[in-house]
């Protein structure tokens, strides 16, 4: 924004330069010159400056053409390296949300693991409790039982690069 501004000024401080100049030569050849054939004579001398000036704001353009492009295409590079890093980012975090959702599954099958665990110590309770019937001792090693097969069940399905 400081740059825009700046240039902003310099063009319009150039403009009021060459009004002051052209001003002044006009009311020099006026005041200066008392014909107007001296006049024109006068002012045909400057046809050569003219063609210069011209040829100047020419180069000037062309100048500014090919700064334009070479702005034009750094930022092409620019974007090309950002889309590039994008690419990467992306990949990083389809990387992540596969780990956690692989990080999901194995909680998941911790928390079953300790869920049965926790049945299989009420159960072991259950069967050390002097105060319980036969039929309740019966029935909890049953179902403990039934608690460790479905353990071995999941940890048979646990391959081993799940493990690791």
């Amino acid at each position: 924004m400081k740059k825009n501004s700046s240039n902003i000024g310099f063009l319009v401080k150039m403009i009021v330069l060459v009004l002051v100049i052209w001003i002044s030569s006009t009311i020099l050849i006026i005041f200066g010159l008392d014909n107007w054939s001296d006049r024109g004579t006068f002012g045909d001398l400057f046809g050569a400056v003219n063609a210069l000036f011209s040829g100047l704001a020419f180069a000037g353009l062309i100048y500014t053409i090919v700064s334009q492009k070479q702005d034009l295409e750094l930022q092409r590079s620019e974007i090309a390296l950002n889309r590039t890093e994008l690419i990467k980012t992306t990949k990083a975090q389809q990387h992540s949300k596969k780990a956690l959702i692989e990080q999901v599954e194995q909680m998941k099958i911790n928390s079953k693991l300790n869920a049965l665990k926790t049945l299989i110590d009420y159960y072991n309770i259950q069967i050390r409790d002097p105060k319980n019937t036969e039929e309740i001792i019966i029935k909890a090693k049953q179902k403990r039982k039934s608690t460790i097969q479905e353990i071995e069940k999941m940890i048979d399905r646990i391959g081993d690069d799940d493990l690791e």
